[in-house]
């Protein structure tokens, strides 16, 4: 069986607000440990000083604050002020995504109400799955939560954070959502990041990943194959899905069928190797293929599940 996998690169990092006098009548003496993922490892850090507190969350005084309040023109401050440092490095600019906002402000509407700052709270799904259920499909996500009294502090904050910094500055997102909350005299910040892929409907993805074949083969000078519809294909693939398993056994013991290859993809566009290797040689009896997208216990965030058979 030949394999090929493509897995979701993750960035999870946190940031506190700052001890200032302006928000000191809304803290509370107790400090909490906490832990910090980043990269996909677990790490544990304590807030030393309210003075001092980077990277990790503390719960606050909720009688202190006022009720939370959402002013889309600091959300759009803060967005500007992200492209800024990313176009003083030579970067390119985020797209403001209104389904990244979305989830953004929904996790920062739990960090008020929970009164902390965190990236998942009891009973709150993950990011990927929070950025699946607004519909957006990509292949990278990452997260910064801030408070402070300002956005200007908190943005200076980030960027003197070399893991926040890394999710400003990320060259691998493309869009980013911001949700800010203002109860009293602090911001509750979230921004959301993510390299957001095409929306395809399912005969787009279809045809996207047919095109990318066929393209293939010309890059090797050799004739583009031809492609039988099989329906069952597209079941295999979104059976694959369900048991978050690449299996080319069902879909090889079709009769007709010499090969087959499964795969999983955040890009149609990029083939796997192996099938590379195949499509570097003249497929004269052709192929079909089945595409499907879906999420998985692996995948949460969803990902194309793909099986190609050979005649």
């Amino acid at each position: 069986m030949l394999i090929e996998g493509y897995r979701r690169t993750e960035l999870y990092c946190m940031l506190t607000g700052m001890g200032t006098e302006t928000n000191a009548a809304c803290l509370t003496p107790r400090m909490r440990i906490s832990k910090r993922r980043c990269g996909g490892q677990l790490r544990t850090s304590i807030l030393l000083q309210l003075c001092c507190v980077l990277y990790l969350p503390f719960s606050l005084s909720s009688n202190a604050c006022a009720q939370e309040t959402v002013d889309p023109g600091i959300e759009q401050q803060l967005f500007s002020q992200v492209n800024q440092e990313r176009v003083k490095t030579g970067l390119s600019p985020l797209a403001l995504d209104e389904r990244l906002s979305r989830a953004a402000r929904k996790h920062t509407q739990l960090m008020v109400q929970n009164d902390s700052l965190a990236h998942q709270f009891e009973a709150e799904e993950s990011l990927p799955v929070r950025l699946r259920d607004e519909n957006v499909r990509c292949d990278h996500d990452g997260e910064n939560v801030a408070l402070d009294s300002t956005v200007e502090g908190a943005h200076l904050m980030l960027m003197q954070s070399p893991l926040h910094r890394a999710n400003i500055l990320g060259t691998q997102f493309n869009a980013v959502g911001i949700g800010i909350l203002k109860s009293g005299d602090l911001l509750y910040i979230t921004e959301d990041f993510a390299h957001v892929l095409p929306n395809y409907s399912e005969p787009e993805a279809d045809a996207v990943a047919q095109r990318a074949i066929g393209e293939y083969a010309k890059s090797q000078n050799v004739p583009v194959p031809t492609r039988t519809k099989r329906p069952q294909l597209q079941q295999i693939a979104c059976d694959m899905a369900l048991d978050d398993k690449l299996d080319s056994k069902k879909a090889a013991a079709i009769p007709g069928v010499s090969s087959a290859v499964a795969w999983t993809a955040t890009d149609l566009g990029k083939l796997p190797p192996n099938l590379k290797k195949l499509l570097a040689q003249p497929l004269a009896s052709g192929y079909s293929l089945g595409v499907c997208f879906a999420p998985s216990v692996s995948h949460p965030g969803g990902v194309y599940w793909l099986v190609m058979v050979i005649y």
